[in-house]
C-alpha cells in the first residue's frame, strides 16, 4: 500500500491508519522463518526497502535483527525515526542505494519492487540488492504477475476518527501488454471544514513471473518462489498470480 513520493508530505501522517489492516507482525514472522530456512549467512544485519514509517523495522528489531531502512520520502523517514530510533536510515530511491556485502537479509514488502520503473530499473534494484547482501544472504519480496491483474476498482479503506472521515482507494490496471502497470489512487478526507481529495496516477512496472525469475537468476541469485501465504512456508503452486520470492546470494 505504498504511496508515490509526491503524496507523502501531505499524507504521511495518515499512512499507518490507511495500513491498519496490514499485518506487519505476520509478514515479519514469515521473513524470519524464511531467513532461517534459506540463509547461509551468520549475521542479523537487516535492510527494509521502501520502509515507510518503519513498521517492519521495529518488528524485525524485536526479532533480534539490526534495522536499516531505505525510503524515498523524508516525511515517512521522520516517522520511522520516532518509531524505531535505533534504525539507520537512507533517503534514497530503490535503484540507487550502494552497499557491498553489508546485509544478511533484505526485504521489500507491499509489492514495492514494482515502483522501480521501467524494467531496467527493477533489474538495477535487484543488482544493488545482490551486491548489498553478504554471501549466503537472503532477499525476500512479494510480487504480482501482470497476467493476473483484474483491472477492477481495487480496494477501498474507510476510517473514522478525530471528527473526520478518510477513504483510500487504490487499484492496479494493466493494458494487456508492455511493461506499464498503472496504479490509480484516490484519497478523500471529509470533515466539518469540507472535503479534501488527492488523486494520483503512478506508473509501476508490469512483470510476469517468468520474466522476474529470469532477471533474478541472470543476476546470480538462487531462487525459491513461495505461495503468497504468510502463515506457512509453501512452495508456489505455479497458478496464483501473487507470490513471495526468496532469492539467496550464493556463498561463492
Amino acid at each position: 500500500m505504498s504511496l508515490p513520493a509526491a503524496l507523502y508530505a501531505d499524507l504521511a501522517q495518515y499512512y499507518d491508519r490507511f495500513c491498519a489492516k496490514v499485518n506487519y507482525a505476520e509478514q515479519c514472522d514469515y521473513a524470519v522463518r524464511a531467513f532461517r530456512a534459506f540463509t547461509r549467512a551468520d549475521g542479523y544485519e537487516y535492510l527494509d526497502l521502501a520502509c515507510g514509517t518503519g513498521q517492519h523495522l521495529l518488528a524485525m528489531q524485536q526479532h533480534g535483527f539490526v534495522p536499516h531502512g531505505l525510503d524515498n520520502s523524508s516525511a515517512m523517514l521522520e516517522q520511522t525515526t520516532v518509531r524505531c530510533p535505533q534504525a539507520q536510515l537512507q533517503l534514497c530511491d530503490l535503484a540507487e542505494f550502494e552497499q557491498q556485502n553489508s546485509f544478511d537479509l533484505i526485504t521489500c514488502f507491499l509489492y514495492s519492487l514494482h515502483y522501480s520503473h521501467p524494467t531496467a530499473r527493477v533489474q538495477q534494484t535487484l543488482e544493488r540488492c545482490f551486491a548489498a547482501l553478504k554471501p549466503g544472504g537472503v532477499l525476500l519480496f512479494n510480487a504480482v504477475d501482470a497476467r493476473g491483474i483484474q483491472n477492477d476498482e481495487g480496494v477501498t479503506t474507510y476510517l473514522e476518527g478525530d471528527n473526520e472521515q478518510l477513504s483510500f482507494q487504490s487499484g492496479w490496471h494493466y493494458r494487456g501488454e508492455g511493461e506499464v502497470l498503472d496504479l490509480r489512487l484516490t484519497i478523500t478526507r471529509t470533515s466539518a471544514g469540507g472535503e479534501v481529495q488527492w488523486r494520483d496516477h503512478h506508473t509501476m512496472t508490469a512483470l510476469t513471473f517468468p520474466q522476474l525469475k529470469t532477471l533474478l537468476q541472470q543476476i546470480g541469485f538462487e531462487l525459491e518462489v513461495m505461495e503468497h501465504d504468510y502463515s506457512a512456508l509453501l512452495a508456489w503452486c505455479g497458478e496464483s498470480h501473487n507470490a513471495i520470492f526468496v532469492a539467496c546470494k550464493p556463498l561463492t
